[in-house]
């Protein structure tokens, strides 16, 4: 696989969803009123991945997970366990596509902030022109390809947009004069993390999930690749699209979540950090991908979680069945792609020690490790 062709760390291992008691469950009743067993829930989560082709999907009673994961709390009322699920490097991942496709061609260009005002489509050419924000205050577009102070590009002329900002997606595409609008609105929701140290009493291998609800998959407790434990997220709808500050209230309920399913964790001792994400999520629960043909642009919004597991299949979604719609692509094949592997994983966390400022070189290139479970994982890994 491309883990394995691109030397991304990795750790096969399964995943249990685990059924515990203080967990609500909305689903809790039969349709006679009367109250689901722990088999009963369990044999729903099985089914649904039975009926998604994972045919290895197991139930596993309480005597079982004890034998299979023997740190986990005894109040485990047993689990589905998903064999094919692995464990991976968060920022390394789209590292190893960004270093792909930068050996086979791609130009990169970061501090490119878009000024979607100013940008169009000329039909007659069907080109766009995209723009970029020169200064903070007073911004006007630059008729130059390259501004005197930066390599960057002042503006970018494009066949065909692929709309990918996240959480900004929507402004992206409404902000954008000729574009069509977004037929979406993003809604932010909040993730926050706690990071420990892992011990003897607290090593286990797959990661753990509750039962999920219509509404979240619920807070996992998983082992990183570098003997930390990893709680959260949570699920909070916000309004700001930029808040990212901890809450010292939710950090003791992770906390206590921890404790509880591992009771050999100390939430003081052990604790190396935490963090907060901010998930792309929308007002429709799938992900939105679109094509608009006439204006040559693709969105590609909404992706939270399992984005990563879906990404390369989302990549191969737009670019074999959405661009064809707007170019010829029939030379866009395998033939005479470079193979790009990364460093080993000793050498990677190597120089990001030994450079300190939270930088690593791949491929001659500088990148700034940005997620937290990897830069924590690195600074602490002995």
């Amino acid at each position: 696989g491309f883990c394995r062709d691109h030397n991304v760390p990795n750790r096969p291992c399964g995943s249990l969803v685990c059924l515990w008691p203080w967990d609500a469950d909305d689903d809790a009743s039969n349709v006679d009123g009367s109250k689901k067993s722990p088999q009963n829930k369990l044999e729903k989560v099985a089914r649904e991945s039975w009926d998604a082709g994972d045919t290895h999907a197991a139930i596993l009673s309480t005597q079982e997970v004890k034998r299979l994961e023997p740190n986990l709390s005894p109040e485990c009322q047993g689990a589905v366990h998903i064999k094919g699920e692995i464990v991976l490097d968060p920022w390394l991942f789209p590292m190893a596509l960004l270093v792909q496709a930068r050996e086979n061609g791609l130009t990169v260009y970061t501090h490119f902030q878009y000024l979607a005002p100013e940008s169009h489509f000329n039909e007659k050419e069907k080109v766009w022109t995209m723009y970029r924000k020169t200064s903070d205050v007073g911004a006007v577009p630059t008729t130059e390809m390259n501004t005197s102070d930066s390599p960057v590009p002042g503006r970018i002329r494009a066949r065909v947009v692929i709309n990918a900002t996240g959480i900004n997606c929507d402004l992206t595409q409404s902000d954008t004069a000729n574009c069509p609008p977004a037929t979406w609105k993003s809604r932010p929701r909040r993730g926050q993390y706690r990071i420990f140290n892992m011990t003897d009493k607290t090593r286990f291998e797959c990661p753990i999930q509750p039962v999920p609800s219509h509404f979240s998959k619920g807070i996992f407790v998983f082992s990183s690749l570098y003997n930390q434990i990893a709680v959260g997220p949570t699920a909070l709808d916000q309004e700001s699209r930029t808040d990212r500050e901890p809450d010292e209230a939710v950090a003791a309920q992770l906390s206590n979540l921890g404790t509880k399913i591992l009771p050999g964790l100390d939430p003081q001792a052990d604790v190396v950090g935490e963090y907060v994400g901010i998930r792309p999520g929308t007002d429709r629960r799938d992900f939105q991908i679109h094509a608009h043909p006439e204006r040559r642009w693709i969105s590609a919004a909404g992706i939270r979680s399992t984005g990563l597991t879906a990404s390369l299949g989302i990549g191969r979604y737009v670019i074999k069945s959405l661009l064809p719609t707007m170019l010829d692509t029939s030379d866009c094949g395998n033939e005479g792609i470079i193979l790009a592997q990364l460093p080993s994983l000793e050498r990677i966390i190597a120089d990001f020690k030994a450079r300190d400022d939270g930088y690593v070189t791949l491929y001659g290139h500088d990148y700034r490790v940005t997620h937290p479970l990897t830069a924590l994982g690195w600074t602490h890994y002995k």
